[in-house]
């Protein structure tokens, strides 16, 4: 393989289109206040919220911040602070990182904990909400890339809402992977990512806001944001057509052409391929002996975690299927027995037989010595 790049099985920086790769190199304008840089921004701004999926785009706004989808949580959930207290739902390792950001910045909230490998019961959410009646807003993952959980969007939103909640949603790892109802949910901020299921390359996290919301939280605003000031972003962007401070035209770019090129493959056909491909190794990885960890009723068949069989742990694992030229990430980082599958990126047909060959190899081998 040239220059020893690895085909990447991973949830993201994932691979790209080549066109991803062309507009990187050449982008359409070279300066973020040009008026090629604002067409082209706008042009984003529509197919974005085409490709998610949105029945209503002209109530909605993407905001688009220099900053990875953990920065754009934080802008998120240090914004609806204003607000007051809010919970945070927590059943897998991104529900503890939005914790985590909320101890370190001092945003007052409490916890809802629900087990991490299941989807979360939104009965036993709705009696934690009624105890809790003072509770402004709530944030909650969509998909626990960890685990490859999916949880129930829909059915979490509204019952935020139910209790009048604002409702944001980390949506890094499920947004363009597989369809999502942000409306029937009544999410009011959702969080995607430009390295994930989206096939550009990192650095950018898109904000979805609805207009309606932004206009109460800058009402609200207390002001102490100032990089990673949300409400300030989305309205230097409705304004302008361009970021308050520079952002690389480069990564723009790239949306532009994951955008050019999803539109033209079918974000549907897109999110069925995922799933076909993920489904193909996983009959093919259990076939060798490694099991799926998380039960199929409750996978998003984005990202699945398999146990290894006898005899390989995940750092020897790793390095042979490198060798094999493909990169193959840990499940649970502190358990070696495990490793993680993602099909998100751009893979084609032939890297799914390439990958199934090198496993096959790999673990074939291994079986045939334990034996």
């Amino acid at each position: 393989m040239s220059r020893a790049n690895l085909v990447l099985f991973t949830p993201g920086p994932v691979m790209t289109p080549a066109i991803v790769a062309d507009y990187l190199v050449d982008p359409p304008c070279n300066y973020h206040r040009q008026p090629g840089f604002q067409r082209m921004y706008d042009e984003n701004q529509e197919d974005l919220k085409q490709l998610l999926g949105l029945r209503d785009p002209s109530a909605w706004y993407v905001t688009i911040l220099l900053a990875s989808g953990t920065g754009s949580n934080e802008a998120c959930m240090q914004t609806l602070s204003a607000t007051g207290r809010g919970v945070i739902v927590r059943n897998g390792f991104f529900g503890q990182r939005l914790v985590d950001q909320c101890a370190r910045n001092g945003i007052d909230h409490v916890v809802y904990d629900a087990p991490h490998d299941r989807p979360l019961d939104v009965g036993a959410l709705d009696d934690f909400l009624a105890a809790n009646p003072d509770l402004k807003w709530g944030w909650f993952v969509s998909h626990e890339t960890r685990a490859g959980l999916k949880n129930p969007v829909v059915e979490i939103g509204r019952t935020l809402k139910r209790h009048g909640l604002l409702v944001g949603a980390d949506c890094v790892s499920s947004a363009f992977a597989y369809p999502l109802d942000l409306e029937a949910a009544q999410v009011d901020l959702a969080v995607a990512t430009t390295s994930k299921a989206l096939m550009a390359v990192p650095g950018l996290g898109l904000v979805f806001s609805r207009h309606a919301v932004m206009a109460s939280l800058k009402a609200a605003s207390l002001g102490r944001n100032y990089y990673l000031d949300l409400v300030g972003e989305y309205e230097k962007q409705k304004k302008d057509h361009a970021p308050r401070f520079g952002q690389p035209v480069q990564l723009h770019a790239a949306v532009r052409a994951a955008c050019m090129h999803l539109k033209e493959v079918g974000i549907e056909q897109h999110m069925a391929r995922i799933r076909s491909q993920m489904e193909d190794l996983t009959a093919h990885l259990e076939s060798l002996g490694a099991e799926a960890l998380l039960d199929p009723r409750y996978r998003g068949n984005v990202a699945v975690n398999f146990r290894l069989p006898p005899g390989i742990e995940y750092p020897e694992l790793s390095e042979l299927m490198a060798r094999e030229g493909y990169y193959i990430l840990y499940g649970i980082i502190e358990d070696p027995s495990m490793f993680q599958v993602c099909t998100m990126g751009h893979l084609s047909q032939a890297d799914i037989d390439g990958v199934k060959q090198a496993f096959a190899k790999v673990l074939g081998a291994r079986r045939r010595a334990v034996a």
